[in-house]
């Protein structure tokens, strides 16, 4: 075949792009049948390795890949990098030496046995994750000079003087990293289908402005996130959550499950989602105000009564919300709020609050009452949450509306602990790797942010590793 190289392709072709304003197609695949220019030829490239979404995952795998001297395209749908990475608060680690360095103690048994108290979460995978963990927060701060502000057992935050958290700013000081050290990367260039010759993963077709290319690559790298955006496949596999809505990008729309579907790979743990119980609706766009259990706050019903353990797992609390109805609201003090304050409802006492936000101000009042005791004994009698952090005494006090909804995906393609994509056999299917949301990593939707960077460079060094021994 005749290869041609061409310059990249990077102008602002917005009727392609997948903002994160933009409504998800319904078969999770970029519709391009009204929007692309008039075809001409279809181009072809030829590259070492293809990475297929630029969020954490694919960002760190690129990069390492790069620096163990092979030429990368790194593919991106939409406009800008990130995905749901750069959505995020935190990163997840243990036994590193921002913890040590502000007193707080969190081992990788500590993290294990976090992981573990969820179910189906496989003790392998969860065992190189917490040994990996740590080296990844370490690489990210000092490679990319985040300066971590706080840690909170395995929580590792940094806010910049503008307010970025740790996963934003990993996003785009890594992007420029990356751009800097020659990975050739492509926004608004969607991967339409995995190109497989002889039984192997030989390349990607892609689109971009000005129609398709053809890349050739001796590996490609599955990094484009999960499908909680698309409707058909939540539909299809959790439909008791379907029609609702998600924090992620419009762009999660599950096209890399979908093209590793085509070619015969494995998908597992489809069913299970991460939920949230604390989504807020700012003016039509869903955003996660996570932060308002995790400073101290606590969530009652539209009576004015707690219902569950506010620091039990994401998708427990969710499911008890979902129970007492359409919504939920967030109680915080001064000490404790964790959000943007245009987003609460404020008032001087709890009575007013509640007479606010049209709770029976006797309720809510004894409600926060038997919280300021158990707060005092060190012991909550009715949910049995440990973890309470504010007495939610001080004034002004604050309410948040709000409900849940999908988090993420926790299923996906199947991979090995190598991030090889396996076949329906368990088999791994050569050439094909995967890393991030895309993958069902067997961690059930735990430290999401922590784990696809975190296999995005364990990904990495398999791939180089593959690639050496050919």
């Amino acid at each position: 075949k005749e290869m041609k190289n061409l310059k990249k392709v990077m102008g602002m072709a917005l009727i392609l792009a997948l903002s994160a304003c933009t409504a998800a197609p319904k078969n999770g695949l970029p519709d391009t049948s009204k929007t692309s220019s008039p075809q001409t030829e279809v181009r072809e490239e030829t590259t070492d390795v293809v990475v297929i979404g630029a969020g954490g995952a694919g960002l760190t795998a690129a990069y390492f890949v790069k620096q163990g001297g092979k030429d990368v395209v790194l593919l991106e749908k939409r406009a800008m990098t990130g995905g749901n990475t750069a959505l995020a608060g935190f990163f997840a680690a243990n036994s590193t030496k921002m913890q040590e360095a502000m007193g707080d103690v969190y081992t990788q048994q500590d993290q294990i046995d976090f992981l573990m108290e969820t179910e189906g979460t496989d003790p392998e995978f969860a065992r190189l994750f917490a040994e990996n963990s740590g080296p990844s927060a370490e690489w990210a701060v000092d490679t990319l000079g985040i300066e971590v502000t706080r840690v909170n057992g395995r929580e590792i935050y940094a806010v910049d003087e503008k307010g970025t958290k740790f996963p934003a700013q990993f996003v785009s000081k890594l992007t420029a990293l990356n751009q800097q050290i020659g990975v050739d990367l492509r926004t608004e260039c969607p991967a339409i289908s995995l190109i497989k010759e002889d039984g192997r993963i030989t390349g990607v077709e892609a689109e971009d402005a000005q129609g398709k290319i053809l890349f050739h690559a001796q590996t490609v790298i599955l990094a484009s996130g999960g499908y909680a955006a698309n409707q058909e496949m939540l539909q299809e596999y959790v439909p008791e959550w379907a029609g609702g809505t998600t924090s992620n990008t419009a762009a999660t729309t599950g096209d890399g499950i979908r093209m590793a579907q085509a070619i015969g790979a494995a998908l597992s743990n489809m069913d299970q989602l991460t939920l949230n119980p604390t989504f807020y609706d700012d003016h039509g766009t869903t955003m996660s105000v996570s932060g308002v259990r995790y400073e101290g706050g606590i969530l009652v019903d539209p009576t004015g009564k707690r219902f569950a353990n506010e620091m039990a797992n994401y998708t427990e609390v969710s499911e008890a919300e979902k129970a007492i109805g359409s919504h939920a609201f967030a109680i915080m003090d001064s000490t404790s709020l964790a959000c943007n304050p245009k987003y609460a409802v404020e008032a001087e006492s709890i009575e007013a609050l509640a007479e606010k936000i049209g709770v029976d101000p006797k309720t809510l009042s004894q409600t926060v009452a038997s919280y300021q005791k158990y707060y005092d004994n060190e012991n909550d009698e009715e949910f049995g949450r440990t973890d309470m952090r504010s007495r939610l005494d001080t004034a002004p006090f604050y309410a948040v509306p709000v409900f849940p909804g999908v988090h993420h995906t926790r299923g996906g393609v199947s991979i090995d602990l190598r991030s090889q994509v396996l076949d329906l056999k368990g088999n791994p299917i050569p050439g094909l790797y995967g890393a991030g949301e895309v993958t069902d990593n067997k961690l059930m939707g735990n430290d999401p942010v922590a784990a696809g960077i975190t296999f995005g460079r364990l990904c990495a060094q398999s791939v180089l590793e593959d690639l050496q021994s050919q």
